[in-house]
């Protein structure tokens, strides 16, 4: 590959980076809940956020990155420019909408575009799968167990931090009994199960048998409920939805917001 072509092909990486954190941060920006969190916010909260959140970057990028070197040290520089992308990108999208202005408290505006640079740089990093060629996408074959969790998780984290900081979560929790959280769970299992098996590329023979869908819900649906439910309650606790509530209305909680969680996750091998 000639200088000129690397070149090249380090803009066009960069551009697909910043269209994809514009596109998974643009629901977060145009939400006002997420403009007054990060005036409020914990700090420590906020960066238990994006130290736990750098592992799973890590995963991503060595899987759909976007740039197709895979080494250690390139796949680190992915995650730290996929940030610092979505930083900058959402500062001028929520300074050009009037959310950040000349005279906002730096701390508050600090807070608030590192909130959204979470949902920007899992853009940014996935940018290959949502803007990119198809012809550039990675490919199934060779996908181990370990990337379907890292999947599952990033599918759950991404509907988790669109719904999360919503006063909505916190309302439903209310309004449901013990039944209506055990029918959510049920439903929710359901859904993932049905996502599971058009995402496992299981023969019909193969689903005729009740131990397919037995290994199928054991090592994706249970599994990525898990992962969703384990999401759900960190970002519940991030955001403060859960504070000075009881042990019964916080699992409450966990589980309306495990059903988007879930279905993103189950969802998300379907996608990715």
């Amino acid at each position: 590959m000639t200088e000129h072509s690397e070149s090249a092909s380090i803009w066009v990486g960069l551009g697909r980076a910043i269209g994809g954190a514009i596109i998974f941060s643009l629901p977060m920006m145009m939400t006002m809940e997420m403009w007054w969190i990060g005036f409020y916010i914990d700090p420590l909260r906020l960066i238990f956020l994006i130290l736990l959140s750098l592992p799973l970057f890590y995963r991503i990028s060595t899987m759909v990155g976007f740039r197709k070197s895979k080494t250690v040290g390139d796949n680190i520089i992915d995650v730290l420019v996929s940030y610092a992308v979505a930083f900058f990108t959402t500062a001028i999208v929520l300074f050009v909408l009037g959310v950040i202005k000349v005279d906002t408290d730096p701390g508050s505006a600090y807070s608030i575009l590192l909130l959204q640079a979470v949902p920007g740089s899992l853009g940014a990093l996935l940018a290959r799968n949502i803007v990119g060629e198809s012809s550039e996408a990675p490919e199934d074959e060779g996908r181990n167990y370990k990337d379907d969790l890292t999947i599952l998780a990033t599918g759950a984290l991404f509907l988790a931090f669109n719904l999360a900081p919503t006063e909505e979560m916190v309302l439903l929790s209310y309004k449901m009994t013990s039944w209506h959280s055990l029918s959510l769970l049920a439903l929710t299992l359901l859904v993932m199960h049905a996502f599971a098996i058009a995402s496992s590329h299981c023969t019909s023979a193969e689903l005729k048998r009740g131990i397919t869908h037995w290994i199928i819900f054991v090592r994706i649906t249970s599994t990525g409920y898990l992962i969703a439910f384990t999401i759900s309650f960190f970002m519940l606790w991030v955001f403060g939805s859960i504070d000075d509530q009881s042990f019964y209305n916080t699992i409450k909680g966990v589980v309306v917001l495990g059903f988007p969680a879930g279905v993103g996750a189950a969802a998300s091998r379907l996608i990715l």
